[in-house]
């Protein structure tokens, strides 16, 4: 019997464990062999990569209880010198073998989940490659590394050439910072078949057991974690991280439990990877497990069974109009009452035998773990319809109603247009959509901590610090402009959260390895991928708390829940300072922050699935042309300047200069960001210090400014939000020209420069919801356009380091610039204010009190749309009909109508397309005024907003 070295050696625990999880995997590797090659007599892609990974981790288990024999596991006292070589040999073989057993592994279960999506589900399929590809091109790029890891090669493994001439890189270090990788295909695999596991219409039992089965993914990437938790705890133990492979203080010891738990990652994926493959032999061995008794019994009983399981015609589940239906997918008629149990299909089956589909008839039903397990049926067999109305299958695939979406384990109302929502239901989603401005404040305030702590711990230069901004508020233009509106434009506002998130998540397990490895560049690239994903996410987060619900109230909305996100950003700049980085200064050493970033990725992960689940509604352009019309905006309205000889369209200039504001505004705020700790130290005088901490003064100015804006979110109920706009912006200016010209200590520039962060809360949500209103169809291109604009904030930084470079000027000097950009923002309230156009355009308004006769614009007056929606409660009538039409054809050939496309409503169609309801459309002459007028006409003037003043 091998001696594993005593009580104080972990060898033997390493040894049992490696060998029990090898031989269980061996077993499910022999029953899938028996249930694939024996009884089905099939063979595919995926049973011949899953033989490659057996036998892979074999070698890795075999080198694993090989080294236990050989001192794995005890303190280096306790090794023998002779044992020295084998051992190192053993780990070196460890290494070399261990990303290839996951790569063979998970190549099977992707390469099963395109057989399972083939001729349908596209999306599967593309995500399907794509995480192929990052599995294959990791694990050849991370086994080339392990294999030559040192130069010479044999000094890996060769204790004799522990030398000068020999340098290697350490293989813990390089485990950790591989480890994103592994998390995030294991996450994607886990992920990725369960939206079509959950939409097909099975019976309830059936799904339980087949999402539950495909769920048992979540034990490997549990295992994943675990194994680098004690990677960690090694490089802890140790100074391994710094030295090559086995030369570390007691390697040995400290690496084996974390070997171990890498074997046991790489058997326990071959385990699940197994499972859903052996029905047949089940079926042989145990029928009693698999058969539901529920279906035996006398025709009556399964009459009952049959017609039980079916749906009504009325009760018929509906996809959600924002998921892309399959073309070509149809719902099914129902399966024929009395059919033998053993003449139908079982979705089992359909996944493992690729025969199948000539054996059964299309009359003849499907079983959910059987379509699963065959690899050479066509899934769209199933969604074939039949012309019988008596002979119907459950189709796999979820459907639409007017009422209803169903998800296989929720019946959820389907939503109507986001512009069309009011009361509870308003609510409700815009509570949802804050939960992404929670996760985007926490994550801002994590980073602003984060990156000062780098620079700390890295002795970084400050251009270096404020190039980790740079990067991140760079990353709000790019993703804005190519992801964000793509998504948002043609796929929706749900597509985008989704797309925001996946980006988002994988930023923030790049972190990881920048974290072991302190590097700069890695701390660039994870900074920019982060913000990447959080931009895509606001292009579309706020605009769709700007429409959904009454139009009067968007600013209402927006400042709230923005209030949540700087709120949030509070709440993780505390975490930071009194958990995560409190032992920096004894310690320095960000390794324990990737714990926080862990939790926050796998987070996104449940919040992407959730919003996949959850319905949630849109707004076509057409539906946004139809509401920019009944508040009385057209696109074809002009606006008249002395200095300009064309008149410029009143909307794109609107929107123009929201974006010019808010580039300068989040300018400002960035800028006042980098530099109010520095302003605070370079401003004490010799005879006292700060009364608080620099740290403690940056929270409370966050703190004043989450305050502005949850303050002001009440008073764009009483006040029009162009006057509270433009108080901000002035305020900004004041204090902080007090803040630039008093000649006060530390304590006492602190006071105007507090208020300063008050006043500038409110400016971004006010300016974002004004810049959209009006823009009809390019709300969602102004959308972007205005989120773009967020890239700012990369940009003044420097611009006042330069100042400050000047001459040697002092920080409170540089604060000229701050003044600068706030007066420059001044020009979009001067415009809004002064333009009488322009005021129609941003005040919010009623639609029930415009001039219109259609039913579906009146709104409630609450803030989400609480009581009375002011619909037309006439009778409908012939003559009412024929009156709206000849209304919208009046309309067209009027003067100002569509026929000369000035003040002309530009939607053709009645009503809003998604939910068609009859209206009558307004017609509306225009001509151009003198300066400031829009194109309304002399004889016809533009609908004023209740607070508007004549």
């Amino acid at each position: 019997m091998a001696d594993f070295g005593g009580k104080h050696s972990r060898g033997e625990a390493v040894f049992v464990v490696t060998t029990t999880t090898f031989a269980l995997a061996s077993v499910f590797v022999a029953a899938r062999l028996v249930s694939r090659f024996a009884i089905l007599r099939s063979r595919t892609a995926d049973d011949w990569f899953m033989v490659v990974a057996w036998f892979i981790a074999f070698g890795l288990s075999f080198s694993i209880d090989y080294g236990t024999s050989k001192g794995l596991g005890r303190h280096d006292v306790d090794i023998p010198t002779s044992w020295i070589p084998a051992l190192r040999r053993s780990e070196y073989a460890f290494t070399i073998l261990y990303n290839p057993a996951l790569m063979a592994t998970k190549t099977s279960i992707l390469i099963f989940y395109l057989r399972m999506s083939r001729n349908t589900q596209k999306i599967l399929r593309i995500a399907s490659y794509i995480t192929l590809a990052i599995v294959n091109v990791a694990g050849v790029v991370l086994t080339f590394l392990n294999a030559f890891q040192c130069s010479p090669v044999s000094a890996a493994y060769d204790p004799l050439q522990n030398n000068s001439n020999s340098t290697c890189m350490s293989i813990v270090t390089l485990y950790l910072c591989s480890a994103p990788v592994n998390i995030i295909t294991d996450l994607a695999i886990l992920v990725l078949p369960i939206p079509v596991l959950t939409g097909m219409r099975l019976p309830q039992r059936q799904k339980t057991v087949l999402v539950v089965t495909f769920a048992l993914g979540i034990f490997v990437t549990i295992v994943d974690v675990v194994r680098i938790y004690y990677l960690q705890q090694a490089s802890v133990d140790s100074e391994i991280t710094q030295t090559r492979l086995g030369t570390g203080t007691d390697f040995a010891y400290n690496a084996s439990i974390a070997l171990m738990w890498s074997a046991v990652e790489v058997n326990v994926g071959i385990i699940c990877a197994c499972i859903p493959t052996l029905k047949p032999l089940i079926k042989r061995i145990l029928p009693s497990m698999i058969t539901d008794h529920s279906k035996t019994g006398s025709g009556t009983d399964k009459d009952k069974g049959a017609s039980s399981s079916q749906l009504r015609d009325d009760e018929m589940p509906h996809r959600m109009e924002s998921i892309e239906v399959p073309t070509g997918v149809q719902p099914q008629p129902q399966a024929q009452v009395g059919r033998d149990t053993e003449q139908q299909m079982s979705m089992m089956d359909f996944l493992t035998t690729p025969e199948m589909g000539q054996r059964r008839t299309q009359q003849q039903q499907m079983d959910a773990m059987d379509f699963l397990t065959t690899p050479d049926m066509d899934i769209s067999m199933i969604n074939r319809t039949q012309t019988s109305p008596m002979d119907r299958t459950n189709t796999v695939n979820t459907a639409v109603t007017d009422n209803s979406v169903y998800f296989g384990f929720v019946n959820m109302k389907r939503p109507r247009s986001m512009l069309r929502t009011k009361g509870m239901e308003s609510f409700k989603y815009c509570a949802i959509v804050t939960i992404l401005f929670f996760l985007w404040g926490f994550s801002y305030g994590l980073l602003n901590i984060l990156n000062n702590q780098i620079g700390k711990i890295a002795n970084q230069s400050t251009s270096q610090t404020l190039g980790l901004t740079t990067a991140y508020f760079g990353a709000y233009f790019f993703g804005a402009m190519t992801v964000g509106q793509v998504a948002l434009r043609h796929w929706g506002f749900k597509a985008t959260f989704i797309s925001g998130l996946c980006i988002y998540g994988t930023g923030t397990l790049m972190f990881w390895p920048s974290a072991v490895l302190t590097s700069f560049p890695g701390f660039i690239i994870s900074n920019f991928v982060v913000a990447f994903g959080l931009s895509v996410l606001e292009t579309a987060a706020n605009p769709f708390l700007a429409l959904c619900g009454p139009s009067e109230h968007a600013e209402f909305r927006l400042l709230l829940a923005q209030g949540v996100q700087a709120i949030s950003t509070i709440l993780s700049q505390l975490l930071a300072e009194k958990v995560l980085f409190s032992s920096v200064a004894s310690n320095p050493s960000l390794i324990d922050v990737q714990w926080t970033y862990l939790a926050v990725a796998l987070f996104t992960v449940i919040l992407a699935l959730f919003f996949y689940y959850m319905p949630l509604p849109e707004a076509s352009d057409t539906d946004l042309q139809h509401q920019s019309e009944d508040l009385g905006i057209y696109r074809s309205e002009t606006v008249s300047f002395p200095f300009v000889k064309t008149a410029l369209p009143l909307i794109y200039t609107t929107l123009a200069l929201a974006i010019f504001t808010q580039w300068l505004y989040v300018g400002a705020q960035e800028a006042m960001a980098a530099w109010f700790a520095a302003l605070l130290s370079t401003s004490r005088l010799p005879s006292g210090g700060l009364t608080l901490t620099e740290d403690n003064y940056v929270l409370i100015g966050h703190t004043t400014f989450a305050i502005g804006r949850l303050l002001f979110a009440p008073l764009c109920l009483i006040i029009a939000p162009r006057i509270l706009l433009t108080i901000t912006i002035l305020g900004c200016l004041i204090f902080s020209t007090l803040t630039f010209a008093l000649g006060l200590n530390a304590n006492g520039i602190a006071g105007p420069a507090l208020i300063f962060f008050f006043f500038e809360g409110p400016v971004f949500p006010l300016v974002y919801a004004m810049g959209i209103r009006g823009l009809g169809r390019r709300t969602k291109v102004g959308a972007v356009c205005i989120t773009a604009a967020t890239s700012g904030g990369g940009a003044f930084q420097f611009v006042m380091w330069a100042v400050q470079r000047v001459d040697d000027k002092s920080v409170k000097y540089s604060f000229c610039v701050i003044i600068a950009l706030f007066a420059f923002s001044l020009l979009f309230p001067a415009f809004v204010n002064l333009v009488p156009g322009a005021r129609h355009q941003v005040d919010p308004k009623k639609l029930s009190n415009l001039p219109t006769n259609r039913r579906h614009s009146s709104r409630v007056s609450g803030i989400f749309g609480f009581g009375d929606d002011g619909d037309d409660s006439r009778p409908e009538t012939p003559i009412r009909r024929m009156s709206r039409r000849f209304s919208v054809m009046f309309s067209k050939i009027s003067p100002g109508g569509h026929g000369n496309g000035k003040g002309a409503r530009e939607s053709q169609e009645v009503g809003i397309v998604e939910h068609k309801e009859n209206s009558a459309s307004a017609s509306r002459p225009s001509g151009r005024g003198s300066w400031g007028t829009v194109g309304t006409g002399a004889g016809s003037e533009a609908p004023k907003s209740p607070r508007e003043r004549p």
